[in-house]
């Protein structure tokens, strides 16, 4: 049995980040496609702030990102 370093992130944690990483990038390749649909902005806007607070949370508990 290995002892995980407890600053590294979880498999959970791991996913979760790619996962908020993905929507951010998945929408702004669809804001620079063609014919971007409305409030595109908000959204990206929205999914960064997610994105950057799911960081900050973990770096507030010791994880390493």
């Amino acid at each position: 049995m290995s002892i995980k370093n407890p600053e590294e992130l979880s498999p959970f944690q791991e996913a979760q980040l790619k996962f908020f990483r993905r929507q951010v990038d998945n929408l702004i390749d669809e804001q620079l496609g063609r014919d971007p649909r409305p409030n595109l902005d908000r959204e990206i806007f929205s999914a960064r702030e997610e994105l950057d607070q799911y960081v900050k949370g973990l770096r507030e508990i010791g994880k390493l990102i």
